[in-house]
This record gives structure tokens, C-alpha cells and sequence, in this order.
């Protein structure tokens, strides 16, 4: 995650949910939002995830596996370039890109003083250059993008339809 333990507690510390969600899962523990606790339930949560799903029988060959909205919907991923950086087995996670490539987001979704890659590497083309997530099981996977800043999944597609694409994307189509 090009994270360090001291920021991931830092970030689950800030957020109000996740401070009433690790009190309900550790609740023998007096300070439930460690590093280690993050890990376990990360693992637990991932044994959750139900995969394959049907769009990896379609990617199979089965194309009666989406139906007609889910194969409309691949086909503007496609076209409108998103799987750019969202691409293999979990349609992400395999790169790092430019976020805020026409448009930066605001401080309610990027941190003020948050310019990503910039502060491992320190070169400047790495500003402001984030991982792509994985959108393998993206509705269930909320809150989205690294500051964890955003909880609806339309929102998050509608900012990335701004800052990557510099269009308002119709939640209709």
C-alpha cells in the first residue's frame, strides 16, 4: 500500500466509522485501531470477497454471463479509456497514474499536502501519482480512493469522470 503502520492507524483513527467498527471487533482491547489489527481485518474481510464472479465467466467466453445493462456498462468503461489504468486480473492495482490528470480534486478528496508518490520517491513526476485500485468487487469495497474520503461508488465514478476524463459522466448510461 506505500504506506507506513503510523499513517494507516493515523487514517482509521480520523475516521469516526472505522473508530466504532474496530471497537466492535476488538472490544477486549483498549485501543483497538493498532497496525495488527488492521491486518486481521483485512484478511477477514478478504476471505468475505466472493470471486470469481460472473464477469470472469464472461471474460471465459460465456457472454450470457452479463446481462445487457452490465455489458452496456463494460462497453463505456472501454470506450471512455478506463481500462488505462484499470486493467488485468483485478481491473487495477498493478500501476501507478497521474490522479487529477485533467482536473485535481478538492482537499474533501485529496488531502491538502497528499501529492502521493512524491513522498517515497521525492521526484516530481511522481506528484500527485497514486495506485490505481482494483475494482474487482468495488461496490463492496467502499470507502474508495487512498484518502478514504468518499463512501458512494456513483461519486467516486463521477470524480474520476472529472479528474481523469474532464467530462460529467451520466450515471444513466
Amino acid at each position: 500500500m506505500a504506506n507506513t503502520p503510523e499513517n494507516v492507524v493515523a487514517t482509521l483513527s480520523s475516521m469516526p466509522d472505522y473508530v466504532d467498527w474496530f471497537k466492535a471487533a476488538f472490544p477486549t482491547e483498549a485501543d483497538p485501531i493498532t497496525f495488527d489489527n488492521f491486518a486481521k481485518a483485512i484478511e477477514a474481510y478478504e476471505a468475505t470477497l466472493v470471486t470469481p464472479a460472473p464477469f470472469d465467466a464472461y471474460l471465459n467466453g460465456n457472454d450470457d454471463a452479463l446481462n445487457d445493462v452490465e455489458k452496456a456498462g463494460l462497453s463505456l468503461f472501454m470506450e471512455k479509456g478506463c481500462a488505462s489504468c484499470h486493467n488485468g486480473v483485478n481491473l487495477g492495482g498493478n500501476g501507478y497514474y497521474p490522479f487529477g490528470l485533467i482536473e485535481k480534486p478538492g482537499a474533501d478528496v485529496l488531502p491538502e499536502g497528499d501529492k502521493g508518490r512524491f513522498a517515497v520517491t521525492a521526484t516530481a513526476d511522481d506528484s500527485y501519482v497514486f495506485r490505481a485500485s482494483p475494482l474487482r468487487n468495488i461496490d463492496q469495497t467502499a470507502p474508495y480512493f487512498h484518502s478514504g474520503k468518499v463512501w458512494d461508488l456513483e461519486q467516486t465514478v463521477a470524480i474520476m469522470g472529472t479528474s481523469q476524463l474532464g467530462e460529467e459522466l451520466d450515471p444513466t448510461t
